[in-house]
C-alpha cells in the first residue's frame, strides 16, 4: 500500500484476486478508469517491466548452445572413421537419427525455462542420447560425446541438479550393459571417467544456471524501478500541470469551481461533493455536490464511514465495498474519501463516489490526496480573506460614518436650527424670506461637503494610475476648494506592490485632509524620494503645528495612520516644523516589501 492512501476493502477470494496497490501507479491503466488529462510522456508501456522473470531469460540460440552440438557431431565423425561399415545398419540409422536430431535441435534450440514442456524435451533428448549409445557400443560408442550438449542444456534450464541427475541415470543405465562385454572392471573404469566429466558439466552449467537467474532478477528490478520512476515522474508533471492551474483567485466560489472542475476531469466518477466546516455549527455543509441525490450537511458526530475515516487519517481513504448507510450517495459501491486541511487544522471534505465495485485503483487515489493539500490551501485562504474582506468593508463603513458625521452631521444640525427659526419667524409674523436665504446657503455648503467627501473616499491608487498621479490629482482638488497652495514633488522610480501603494495613498491623503482642515496652512506640499532600499515620503504644511490644534477624542485618522503603517512595518512619524507647520513623514523599507 502506498504511504498516502488508506485502503478499506474485502479480502480478496484467491490469492490471485488481490490487486496490486503499489507502484506503478498506472499498472491498471486503460478502459473506463484512465485517467483523462493526466499527460503521459513516454511513447508505450515498458513491456520488459511488466513481463514475467523468466522471459528476461535468455534463449539457448542467444547463448550458442549449437557449436556444442557440432563439436559433438563431430567428435562422433572422428572416433567412427576406423570401424564405420555401410553395412551396419543399426549403426547407420543410429547416426542418420542423431544427425536429424542435432540439425532440428540447432534450428530450434530449446528455450532455457524450467517448464514441463522444456523438462520433458531435455528428458526425451537424455533417451534418445542413452539409446544410441547403448545400440553402438556402450562406452565405446563415437555418440557418447552427445551426453556434454544434453547435460550443459539441462543444467541451464533447470540447473545443475536436474543435469547431474539425467547424466547419473544414463551412466548407470550404460555401465550395467557394458559389463558382460567388458567386464565388471573395466566397465566400472569408463562409468567413473564419463560419471565425472558428465559431473563437471552439470557443475558449471548448475552455476551458469543461477548467474543467468540472478542476472535476470536484477535487470527486472532495474527494469521495474525505471518503471515506477517513468510512473512517478508521469504522475508528478500531472499534477504539477495542475498546481500550476490551480485558482490564484481569493474568491471562494472560483476555488470551489476550480476544485471540482479539477477532480471531474482527473478522476472519473458518479457523484463528487466538497464539504466545509462550519465553525459555529460543527457540521460539514455541502458547497458542491455532483451526482448527489440527497445533499444535506453532516454533524461530525454522523459522518458516513468514508468521512469518518478520512476526518481520522491524514491520507486518501479507498473504500471498495460500500453499503448504503457508508457513502454519501445511493447507490455507491466504492469511493475515495480525502480530509482537506490547512494550517493544521481540518477545514472540509472531497467524496467520489462509484457505483461500480472497485472502480478506483491506486493512480486515482494518489491523484486525489496529490490534490488535497493545495486545494485545502486553496480554500482556506479564500475563507480567511472573505473574512479579511467583511472586517475591512465593516472597517470602511465606520470611517465613511465618522467621515460624514465630522463634515455633515453638524452641517444638517445646523439646517435644523435654521428650520427651526423660520417655522418661529413665520409664526410671529415677520420676514421669512432672509432666514430661508440663509438656510439655502447651508444646504449648498451642505450639499459641496458631502460632494467633497465622495470626493475624498473615491480617490484611489489603481493598477493605471500610480501614487504620483493620484497624489498629483487630489491636491489639484485640494487647492480649488480651500484655496491652499499645493506641490506634489514626488520622484518615484519604480511603483511598489499595488496594496502596498493603496496603504501608503490611504496614509498621505489622512495627511493631507488633516491639513487641510485644521493646520490653517496656505502652503501644502508632498514630496518623496526612493534612496538606500528606502520609500520616504513627506506631507508638509505652514500651519499653526500641532501644538495650536487639538485632536478630537473621537478622531481616529491619526490612529488609521499608524495601524496603516504597522501593517507595512514602515516608521510613520509626525512632528513640528521649527518654522511653523507640521510635517508627516512615512519611511518603508523596500527589501521584500509586500502585504
Amino acid at each position: 500500500m502506498a504511504d498516502d492512501t488508506d485502503e478499506h476493502r474485502r479480502a480478496p477470494d484467491s490469492a490471485n484476486d488481490s490487486s496490486p496497490v503499489g507502484w506503478p501507479l498506472v499498472e491498471r491503466r486503460g478502459g473506463d478508469r484512465a485517467l483523462q488529462d493526466a499527460v503521459e510522456r513516454r511513447d508505450a508501456e515498458p513491456v520488459l517491466a511488466k513481463a514475467p522473470l523468466r522471459n528476461a531469460i535468455p534463449t539457448l540460440g542467444s547463448a550458442a548452445i549449437w557449436p556444442f552440438r557440432l563439436a559433438a557431431v563431430a567428435g562422433a565423425v572422428v572416433r567412427a572413421e576406423d570401424g564405420f561399415d555401410w553395412h551396419q545398419s543399426r549403426f547407420v540409422a543410429t547416426a542418420i537419427v542423431m544427425a536429424f536430431y542435432t540439425s532440428y535441435v540447432c534450428w530450434h534450440p530449446l528455450p532455457y525455462r524450467a517448464e514441463r514442456s522444456s523438462r520433458v524435451r531435455i528428458v526425451f533428448e537424455q533417451v534418445l542420447n542413452t539409446a544410441a549409445v547403448m545400440l553402438t557400443g556402450q562406452w565405446g560408442s563415437p555418440f557418447v560425446l552427445f551426453f556434454v550438449p544434453t547435460g550443459m542444456v539441462a543444467g541451464f534450464a533447470a540447473g545443475g541438479m536436474m543435469s547431474a541427475q539425467l547424466a547419473a541415470a544414463s551412466v548407470a543405465v550404460v555401465t550395467a550393459q557394458f559389463v558382460p562385454s567388458a567386464g565388471a572392471r573395466t566397465a566400472v573404469q569408463d562409468g567413473a571417467l564419463w560419471a565425472g566429466l558428465l559431473g563437471m558439466v552439470a557443475f558449471t552449467s548448475g552455476l551458469a544456471h543461477r548467474a543467468a537467474h540472478d542476472a535476470a532478477r536484477q535487470q527486472q528490478v532495474a527494469l521495474d524501478r525505471v518503471s515506477k520512476l517513468a510512473e512517478a515522474n508521469s504522475l508528478l508533471f500531472a499534477l504539477q500541470r495542475v498546481a500550476q492551474s490551480l485558482p490564484a483567485s481569493l474568491d471562494l466560489e472560483d476555488v470551489l469551481n476550480s476544485t471540482v472542475g479539477r477532480l471531474r476531469t482527473m478522476v472519473r466518477h458518479d457523484a463528487l461533493a466538497v464539504y466545509l466546516l462550519d465553525d459555529d455549527t460543527d457540521l460539514a455543509l455541502p458547497v458542491r455536490t455532483h451526482g448527489v441525490e440527497m445533499v444535506e450537511p453532516y454533524p461530525l458526530t454522523g459522518l458516513p464511514r468514508g468521512l469518518r475515516l478520512a476526518a481520522e487519517s491524514s491520507k486518501t481513504v479507498r473504500l471498495d465495498d460500500l453499503t448504503e448507510t457508508d457513502g454519501i450517495s445511493t447507490g455507491a459501491h466504492s469511493g475515495l474519501y480525502a480530509s482537506l486541511r490547512a494550517r493544521g487544522a481540518l477545514i472540509g471534505f472531497i467524496a467520489l463516489e462509484s457505483n461500480s465495485a472497485e472502480n478506483f485503483g491506486q493512480q486515482q487515489a494518489e491523484i486525489v490526496h496529490g490534490l488535497t493539500e493545495p486545494f485545502g490551501i486553496a480554500i482556506d485562504n479564500a475563507r480567511l480573506f472573505l473574512r479579511i474582506r467583511t472586517l475591512a468593508a465593516d472597517e470602511e463603513r465606520s470611517r465613511i460614518a465618522r467621515e460624514l458625521h465630522d463634515h455633515v452631521g453638524s452641517s444638517l444640525a445646523l439646517i435644523g436650527f435654521e428650520v427651526d427659526r423660520a417655522i418661529h419667524v413665520a409664526a410671529d409674523g415677520g420676514e421669512v424670506q432672509p432666514v430661508l436665504s440663509e438656510l439655502r446657503q447651508q444646504v449648498s455648503l451642505v450639499v459641496k461637503d458631502v460632494r467633497n467627501t465622495l470626493l475624498d473616499l473615491r480617490t484611489e491608487v489603481t493598477e493605471s494610475r500610480d501614487l504620483t498621479a493620484t497624489a498629483t490629482q487630489f491636491l489639484q482638488y485640494v487647492q480649488q476648494r480651500s484655496g491652499i497652495e499645493t506641490a506634489c514633488e514626488l520622484h518615484l522610480d519604480e511603483r511598489v506592490p499595488l496594496m502596498v501603494e493603496r496603504e501608503l495613498w490611504q496614509i498621505v491623503k489622512e495627511a493631507i485632509l488633516n491639513a487641510e482642515r485644521h493646520s490653517q496652512a496656505t502652503h501644502l506640499t508632498v514630496s518623496g524620494r526612493c534612496a538606500d532600499e528606502h520609500l520616504l515620503i513627506r506631507v508638509i504644511d505652514d500651519g499653526v503645528g500641532l501644538h495650536a490644534t487639538k485632536a478630537r477624542p473621537d478622531s481616529y485618522g491619526m490612529t488609521g495612520m499608524r495601524e496603516r503603517a504597522h501593517r507595512l512595518e514602515a516608521t510613520l512619524t509626525v512632528r513640528s516644523v521649527a518654522s511653523g507647520g507640521t510635517e508627516v513623514s512615512i519611511e518603508l523599507p523596500l527589501g521584500g516589501v509586500q502585504l
